[in-house]
């Protein structure tokens, strides 16, 4: 059996190496500015196209190009080209999220989805329908550790994710893009659309606290009989604690209640000061 998988990977990746498909690259950049859990959330999927460069695109898991690992390819693995993935974006985002204007730069194209938060709750009720939205899983397939937390104490607030739910709430589009307008072509049979994406890059931001996993190459990294390989995201679970001062509507509350009890101080001590003349 062993044999027979081990068999079936060294096909996979022969297959791989040959048409050079390569991921799309997924970026979730998280920014919270508020102690109530508000702020936004920027997701970028960053894709390589062949047709804008004019020589091969060297393979990101062999930069050097000594192990004779394909050059990238993909644009003819979308139909109607990589651009047909900003169209589809745009018709099926949900309405609270804002799909930007596609962006290149050299050969990347970029693809950017974000969306804002008042509080904690808002974010979590938007990351529920994300989930769900999904054809596959939803919300209530998962455990309680592996759903976003809030918690704040004074100052320092901790906001915490696993890595297998930022990617469940992706999947509504990754599992529309695939199902929709990938093209398998000289892929068929080999692709899931486990295969189309990776989540390659995170930061979280809370005050002037952030936490980040970046994409790198790690040139000891094993990757099939040679050494060599992209390195993404890998961390199970996404924590970040961070200061954060009180909101201004708060701190205009204090500073009302402060001028309310002085006043009372004062309307006190003239009260007594005119009783103690009048005795």
């Amino acid at each position: 059996m062993r044999k027979k998988l081990a068999m079936i990977f060294a096909l996979l990746l022969a297959v791989f190496t040959l048409t050079g498909c390569w991921y799309g690259e997924i970026g979730v950049d998280t920014v919270f500015d508020t102690k109530a859990g508000g702020g936004t959330r920027t997701i970028v999927l960053d894709v390589m196209d062949d047709t804008l460069s004019t020589t091969p695109i060297p393979n990101p898991d062999d930069p050097e190009g000594v192990e004779s690992k394909g050059a990238v390819i993909n644009n003819k693995h979308i139909t109607g080209g990589l651009p047909a993935i900003q169209t589809w974006l745009e018709e099926n985002a949900p309405d609270f999220i804002t799909v930007e204007a596609m962006t290149t730069d050299g050969y990347h194209r970029y693809f950017t989805m974000t969306y804002t938060f008042d509080d904690f709750d808002d974010f979590l009720d938007k990351y529920e329908l994300l989930v769900d939205l999904s054809p596959t899983m939803d919300w209530d397939d998962f455990d309680a550790e592996d759903k976003p937390t809030w918690t704040c104490s004074g100052s320092t607030c901790t906001f915490s994710e696993s890595k297998d739910i930022v990617n469940a709430t992706m999947d509504w589009a990754v599992d529309g893009i695939y199902n929709d307008i990938y093209n398998a072509d000289d892929l068929t049979g080999y692709v899931t659309k486990n295969d189309i994406s990776v989540l390659a890059n995170y930061t979280l931001t809370i005050g002037e606290e952030e936490y980040e996993e970046l994409q790198h190459f790690d040139p000891a990294a094993v990757d099939g009989d040679g050494t060599g390989k992209m390195i993404y995201v890998t961390s199970p679970t996404l924590e970040l604690s961070g200061e954060l001062p009180m909101s201004t509507g708060i701190i205009v509350l204090i500073v009302a209640g402060v001028v309310v009890v002085a006043g009372g101080v004062v309307v006190l001590v003239l009260f007594l000061g005119k009783k103690k003349v009048a005795a």
